[in-house]
This record gives C-alpha cells, structure tokens and sequence, in this order.
C-alpha cells in the first residue's frame, strides 16, 4: 500500500533543525591537548566510509538482559555477536574526528569556545540543518529516540516527505546561498540573520504552490520557537487550502539533552494523517497540544513554554500515546473565525491588480501585488509598524503630536513612500498601537499624532497591550481600526493582508485639519478592514 505524502518546509531560525556543536572527540585529541571532561568520550551520528567487521558484546544493551540470559538463542557459545556493518546502513554513532586547519601539521581540535570567536571566524561552520531530512534520518535510526514498541524507523514507516527550503536555517554558501537572503540562522550570534518583509510573500507563495499541488495530505512547517506563531498566523490568513498545515518548533536543539522537537515532529506527522486537521487550517503542535494559530504564544523558552492568547481558548486539542504507538488525536474545539480556504484575505481572493481612492477627488491608485501565476510580488508588500503606549510617556501638558517623533517620522516616510520620491520603495503603509490595558488607546499626543496618520492614508490598528485577554471595544465613528484579541504582531500580519486585500485610506488634502467630506470618506474606508479584524 502507497505511503501517504507529506510537504515538509523548513523556517527561518529554527532551533528545531539545529544541532549542537561539533565538538572533536578525545580520540581525535592529541598528547598534551585538553581532553573532553568525564568518563565517556564524545559520540556524534556518522556514516561509515567502508564496510567494518565488529564484535559487539553479548548482554550489553541492557543492566539486566544477562539475568534473562535463559530467553537468549545461543548458537555458537560466543561472548559476542560478530556484524559487517556498511555505509548504506546509514547513520551511526561514531566519535567525532575532525580537527580544524590552522597553518600546522596536525591542526586543533574543534570546541565550543570557537563559536564565540572571532580569529576564527566565529567558528566557520553552520549547524543549522539546510532543511530536516538529516534530522528524519536521525529519528529513524533511532539514535535519538525509539518508539514505545522499541522499534526504529518513527517517521519512514508513517509517510513519505518532500523537503522543501523555504526561508531556512542553514545555507549552501559554496553554491553562492548568502546569509540574510537565502538563510535565517541566529547562532553563531555573531552572524545572526534575521527575516524580512518580503520573505512573508516566499512563504505565503511556496506553501499555496504546493498545498495546491494535490502530491500531499498535509503539510509541515518547522519554524524558529518565537517567530512560530507569526508564521502560522500569516499562513492561516494567506493558504487557500482545506488540508491541514501544522506547525511546530523545538526550544532545545536537535541531539540535546531532553530535546523537545523530535516528538513534536512526530506529533505533527500523525496529525496529519489522522485527517481530524482537514479544514481546520493551520494549527501549532508542541509538547502533546494543539493550538489555533490565531492564539498560539510563546510564554518562555522551555519545553511546554507556549501559552494560549486571547483569553478565550485557543487550544483546540491534545495527543495522547496510542497502544499501537501512533499518537491519538483529540479534537475537542473548532475555531470560530475564517481561516486558510475560507480566509477573504488568501492568495487566491486577492487581486492581482490592486485599485483604491488616492483622495476623496476620484483619482485611483493601482498596484500590481500578484505575478501572472497568481503568486505575491515580494516588493509589493505592505511595511507596518509596531509603537506602544506607556503609561507617564507623554511629554508635557500641551498634548502636542509633533513631539511624538516616531509616529511623525513613520507618517513622513510613507507619504514619501507614495508620493514616490525615492524609487523601489513599498506603497502600503501601516500601523499598530500598543495601547492601554482595556482600552488600547495611547497618549493624547500620540492618538492625536495617529489621527493625522489615518488622514494620510495609513490604517491605524488599535491593540491591548501585553497578553490581551478581551476584545477591544469597537467604536465605528472613529479614525482608527480596532484589533479586537489580537496581539501587535498578529495584528500586524492581518493589516498587512487587509492592505493587500482593499489597498490605503484616501489621503486628506490636509491631514492635521481634514474637512468633513474627508473624515466620512476614511470612516468608511476603515469600516471595511474592521469587518475583515472582527472575522479573522
């Protein structure tokens, strides 16, 4: 019987495709050079150059199997069992012998201190995976983990998987792949890169291309642990698709002690293919739990460190161990707003030519966001920025927005931005407040620096600061969107995709004093992206 088909994409950051340091075994160690500290030396999955004979010990697997010596076939009165093992067997655990160029004969060993070191280059080496089919082969050979039946082969036996390289981790720099472009690692931190703008298109475009493609029953996405849930968010807003899109992360790297992403990754695939993810869109999976990806928050950096925002659920179910070693699935909760195939703001229901009112004077504006496949453009994506309220900010009594520099300056850029004085620029501008506890709303000087903003042409979203918990209060007279529980990052992807989706407000003529016509045109303007924040 054919194996089911599952898309595996690799994210930007992700501690869940990281391995530990390659550090030289105390057999790769010369006389006088420091030694690996403890009794046993330092062991790391290899492959074989040549078949080998060995003698492996009888009765060493396990404290007590010689007390069960009576249940053992024993055909030769040997005190070993004599194998060949072969390169093609795969992976195994071998010591770690490579030492670093250095001008002398003999090199120096590789140690964790190189990575922390800049005569080195920081070490020169990547351990992020360039995507996760080392880290299958890994799970498979059970050299980090066996299922409870003891058997190996946890992933190959369930699927067969594509790796797909998204925005990944580690990158192919012999073959011209440049960090920050085509690769997203954080350590060593020295070379850290971090995503752009543009990279929310490649995966919005690369996952819709192949969950469209019908060669898979679900797709998996293998993300950095804090950039997860913006991730997922993005996809469930952006995914034309009922097949279910799981994403997961690890908060210890691959190999290391109590390691949390290899059962994650399992979780995940059996999710998949229990169907019960089948419209459910995208979901997060981690420490045997379920979460919508509209709620899902990293709380703290350890295994069973996310949390569920919005105060209102958010975990929609759980997996237990199944006797025949599958996980169990439990779906307990559905959500209640649109996402992925029924999303107003996926792929396929935006438009490829976009069209709005410059001004309330009926001249147009037209953008094109879409290729002629149907994919984002990645320049066309909109920029928007996160500012924050705090409570004792406002700089004196006289309330004056001029003082509020970054909202101004903000403002200043995106009018630039469409006037088009410098070239290449986006368009598309937005921003999210992070207001008051209850209200979300900021500073007099800053709602008033805001509402010059929105009479710009730049949608304005209101969100509760910290951990939201209720809704924000909707208000359809005023000059701002309200982000209903959603926090500032997830409310900055769904403004992204509503500017995609119905482009800018009209501009005001005079933005600090806008007359009457112009404050109706853009009340009614916003009344279109608050529909889209109430339903998604």
């Amino acid at each position: 019987m054919a194996k089911s088909k599952i898309a595996i994409f690799s994210g930007a950051n992700t501690t869940i495709a990281n391995s530990l340091p390659l550090i030289t075994s105390n057999k790769g160690r010369l006389p006088g050079e420091r030694t690996l500290p403890g009794s046993f030396d330092h062991l790391v999955p290899q492959l074989l150059y040549e078949p080998v004979i060995v003698k492996i010990k009888k009765f060493s697997a396990h404290p007590l199997e010689s007390d069960a010596s009576d249940v053992y076939q024993d055909n030769d009165g040997k005190d070993y069992y004599e194998v060949t093992l072969r390169p093609e067997d795969g992976l195994y655990l071998l010591p770690y012998m490579a030492r670093r160029k250095d001008g002398s004969p003999s090199g120096r060993p590789f140690e964790s201190s190189d990575l922390s070191d800049p005569n080195v280059d920081f070490g020169g080496r990547q351990f992020f995976y360039p995507d996760a089919s080392r880290i299958f082969d890994e799970i498979d050979r059970t050299i980090f983990g066996r299922g409870v039946e003891g058997e190996g082969n946890a992933l190959n036996k369930r699927a067969e998987y594509e790796f797909l390289r998204v925005i990944p981790a580690g990158g192919f720099t012999k073959k011209g792949e440049i960090a920050g472009i085509d690769f997203f690692p954080y350590r060593p931190e020295a070379k850290a890169k971090v995503t752009r703008v543009r990279d929310l298109a490649k995966v919005a475009n690369v996952v819709q291309k192949e969950m469209s493609s019908e060669k898979y029953v679900g797709g998996l996405w293998l993300d950095g642990s804090p950039q997860l849930e913006e991730t997922l968010y993005w996809l469930n807003l952006m995914i034309d698709t009922d097949l279910p899109i799981v994403g997961t992360s690890s908060q210890r790297p691959h190999g290391q002690l109590s390691n949390d992403g290899d059962r994650n990754i399992v979780d995940a695939v059996d999710y998949i293919l229990s169907g019960k993810g089948k419209g459910l869109g995208a979901v997060a999976l981690l420490d045997q739990r379920i979460y919508a990806a509209r709620e899902v928050k990293k709380g703290d950096s350890r295994p069973g460190g996310y949390k569920a925002t919005g105060g209102h659920g958010g975990i929609l179910g759980g997996i237990g161990q199944a006797d025949s070693g599958r996980s169990a699935i439990t779906i307990w909760y559905l959500p209640n707003y649109k996402r992925a195939s029924s999303s107003d703001v996926n792929l396929t229901r935006l438009p490829g030519e976009l069209t709005f009112p410059d001004s309330i004077n009926g001249a147009e504006i037209s953008i094109r966001i879409k290729n002629e496949d149907g994919y984002l453009i990645p320049e066309s994506l909109p920029v928007v920025d996160i500012i924050k309220y705090s409570s004792y900010s406002q700089e004196s009594e006289k309330e004056d927005p001029k003082n509020e520099l970054v909202i101004t300056s903000l403002v200043k850029r995106a009018v630039d931005d469409q006037t088009q004085k410098v070239s290449g620029r986006p368009k598309l501008h937005g921003i999210i407040l992070e207001g008051s506890g209850g209200l979300a709303k900021g500073t007099r000087s800053q709602m008033k620096a805001l509402a010059t903003a929105s009479m710009s042409g730049i949608p304005v979203v209101r969100v509760l600061r910290s951990d939201p918990e209720g809704k924000v209060a909707t208000n359809p007279k005023d000059l701002t969107i309200e982000g209903s529980n959603l926090d500032a990052n997830k409310a900055r992807l769904l403004l992204i995709a509503c500017l995609l989706k119905l482009g800018r407000l009209p501009r005001a003529t005079s933005p600090e004093n806008p007359n009457s016509r112009e404050l109706e045109a853009v009340i009614e303007r916003i009344a279109r992206f608050q529909e889209l924040f109430e339903t998604h």
